[in-house]
């Protein structure tokens, strides 16, 4: 069985429709819109090459209009962690002498005792942020530190 060029175009983009399922990101199907001109490019009977830079081109600009969409709408991600500190955690189960896990925004995290703090207190206030470890101490941190 011989497949049209057309055909196999849209079989293309119908796979990486598919495929998108599986990411969810999107630009799947953004190169799955160019895959659809290049099947409306070979439905007028142009040349194959003609078809595949055609295709090529729309599907990078539908790559690059969805980045800068996204880019646009989704929130910039936390540079820093100041607004941590000073905010009040509870201790769920110590794991050690210095490490602990902590409850904080309604989930657990891992916590370290900060030099000098004691430990076995229930309740720390954050005084850092090392990546995803929370720095405690049983005093709060003075204002205007971070």
């Amino acid at each position: 069985m011989q497949f049209s060029h057309a055909t196999i175009w849209l079989l293309t983009a119908l796979l990486l429709a598919g495929l998108e399922m599986f990411t969810g990101t999107f630009f799947l199907l953004a190169i799955a819109s160019g895959m659809l001109v290049g099947a409306v490019m070979a439905w007028f009977g142009t040349p194959v090459p003609v078809q595949m830079l055609v295709a090529a081109l729309a599907g990078i600009s539908s790559v690059v209009v969805l980045h800068h969409w996204r880019k646009r709408r989704l929130p910039p991600p936390e540079v820093n962690a100041a607004m941590e500190i000073g905010q009040q955690v509870r201790v769920v189960e110590w794991k050690g002498v210095t490490l602990a896990r902590v409850q904080y925004r309604g989930t657990q995290w891992d916590g370290e005792l900060a030099a000098g703090a004691r430990h076995g207190q229930e309740n720390y206030f954050i005084v850092a942020v090392r990546g995803t470890v929370l720095i405690l101490h049983h005093n709060p941190p003075p204002r205007g530190e971070s």
